[in-house]
């Protein structure tokens, strides 16, 4: 877990949920207090009882969606009888899919991960250790990684790829389609060079 705070209510929980939706559609900057409360169906005062500012409001929202992000991530990997290259793309689309749902919109992803990264930076960090340490827990089991080319290197590069395709993907199914690619080449190579 990335956090040690008490779970949540259902009511919090909710509230959160409908703040993610808000940031993403807006990003950090342009999101008021009253579009947060619009949004969770609160009048602004009743908002600041549950959070005292749009920046504990978003630090929460945050911490909430690695968890789930992460936890999608991990049991796209762990798909029994699926090909290692379809499993990576599924672990990779699960990260922007808020509740397994639609794909997060891109638009104002730079900006929310440059804020997260002030705000929640230990969380983003934790966050980033883990999805590359499953990464090169699957790539390792599925016996890609060659001498000289190690499942972590390999998780690293995916990390990489994933990393520079959020800023730049127009889309979510042009995100879709380069990690494809980079999860293609990183199994690919590996069959080229003799392994399975």
């Amino acid at each position: 877990m990335l956090t040690d705070n008490p779970a949540p209510t259902d009511r919090h929980q909710a509230i959160l949920d409908a703040a993610v939706g808000v940031f993403l559609r807006y990003g950090y900057r342009k999101t008021s207090m009253d579009d947060l409360a619009r949004a969770a169906d609160l009048s602004r005062q009743g908002l600041y009882l549950h959070f005292p500012s749009k920046e504990a409001l978003f630090t929460q929202a945050v911490t909430r969606l690695t968890g789930q992000a992460l936890t999608a991530m991990r049991a796209s990997l762990a798909r029994e009888g699926v090909a290692l290259e379809e499993r990576l793309v599924g672990a990779f689309t699960a990260l922007h899919a808020q509740d397994g749902a639609a794909p997060m919109p891109l638009e104002h992803m730079a900006e929310i991960v440059a804020t997260a990264r002030q705000l929640v930076g230990p969380v983003l960090a934790a966050f980033e250790q883990a999805l590359v340490e499953a990464l090169e827990q699957a790539i390792a089991a599925a016996g890609v990684a060659a001498p000289g080319l190690t499942a972590r290197a390999l998780a690293l590069h995916l990390q990489a790829a994933s990393h520079g395709l959020k800023h730049h993907a127009a889309t979510a199914a042009d995100y879709e389609a380069g990690m494809r690619v980079a999860a293609r080449l990183v199994c690919d190579g590996m069959r080229g060079a003799g392994r399975p």
